[in-house]
């Protein structure tokens, strides 16, 4: 499914739209703008004179080949730094976890408590209006309860806490990808528990994970849009490779740059890969694959020069843009190793 969006000038701006989505290019403002207007829009921000300069005075939108998306089609949930997913921990409206144990407490066995200390403040407030006997004329002055409630026992009276052996840490200590796995299990039992369309969108995850743990957390969101049918997922990869690429999500890698593309799937694009290869020796599936995690974020830029790709990359770099028509001489700079660095390395 394709989402349009309403931009001042760039007319028909597209992504190609699944259940595990990724956008990557050179061109950052507009992969900014991409994502700035996902959390807006789904975000339920209203918008001031100042947004709406940015849309020529008129609301933006998103839409499908059909329609325009409601704004209320989505619940969305965005981090794109680690203070965002530190603040998805707190026991806030409208944070991960405090939706979590929302869900948690909202059984009969919680109710009952609940309304039990309901019931021991009826009986406070009854002795403290006996020993206040304040009435001046018709006016009788006492107290009366303000019950208890699960939004109001969460907001003021749980905080989170994280055990590691006999201590008690704060969130801010667990390592990284620890905290993001704790996030993910959080949200996934918020989706398994409801019908509500959830989109989690993601940028610059390589600023607080290892490409390792990246591609960990890739597999388990991959794992759960594939599950369930109200989640979604969009990662905006930063340009230094963090691409999360195999032949199931191919068609959902969108590429921003002097042109705005996306994949197609994997077998159709391996093929006409081939036909084009300049030699006889040609890449498995396989390494087409890593090749294409490492040049899909420069694709549709004459300017590589600051990148270090090896010739082989360099190669599906050419054919990849020439696939889509864009023939524009790649400058790039290659240094065949020495003889001296080559024994060096195998020392």
């Amino acid at each position: 499914m394709k989402l349009y969006f309403k931009h001042p000038y760039k007319e028909n701006l597209s992504i190609n739209f699944g259940k595990f989505t990724q956008v990557v290019g050179e061109d950052q403002q507009l992969k900014y703008y991409i994502w700035q207007l996902l959390v807006w829009y789904f975000g339920g921000k209203k918008y001031n004179i100042e947004d709406l300069t940015l849309f020529e005075q008129s609301e933006p939108e998103i839409c499908t080949e059909e329609m325009i998306i409601k704004r209320s089609e989505y619940k969305i949930v965005s981090i794109s730094n680690i203070q965002d997913l530190i603040e998805q921990m707190d026991y806030k409206k409208g944070t991960v976890a405090f939706d979590f144990l929302k869900s948690k407490l909202d059984n009969l066995e919680a109710i009952e408590q609940i309304d039990f200390i309901n019931d021991k403040l009826d009986q406070i407030s009854t002795i403290v209006n006996k020993q206040l006997n304040f009435q001046i004329g018709d006016i009788d002055y006492h107290t009366e309860s303000v019950y208890l409630n699960v939004e109001q026992l969460i907001l003021k009276y749980f905080l989170p806490y994280f055990g590691m052996g006999d201590k008690n840490i704060s969130f801010e200590f667990v390592e990284n990808e620890t905290k993001f796995i704790i996030f993910m299990q959080m949200l996934e039992q918020l989706i398994q528990g409801q019908t509500n369309r959830i989109l989690l969108v993601l940028r610059n995850m390589d600023d607080y994970l290892s490409y390792s743990s990246f591609v960990k957390c890739c597999e388990q969101l991959q794992r759960m849009a594939d599950n369930y049918s109200n989640f979604s997922v969009i990662i905006f990869p930063s340009n230094e490779g963090y691409l999360y690429l195999n032949r199931e999500n191919m068609e959902y890698v969108n590429i921003v740059s002097d042109l705005v593309e996306h994949f197609y799937e994997f077998s159709f694009m391996y093929e006409r890969f081939s036909g084009q290869y300049p030699t006889n020796d040609v890449p498995t599936e396989d390494d087409f694959i890593v090749s294409l995690q490492k040049i899909s974020p420069y694709l549709f830029s004459k300017d590589v020069t600051h990148m270090s790709l090896s010739i082989q990359d360099i190669v599906t770099l050419k054919i990849m843009n020439s696939l889509y028509h864009y023939n524009k001489k790649i400058h790039f700079a290659y240094n065949p190793p020495t003889q001296l660095l080559i024994n060096f390395l195998k020392t």
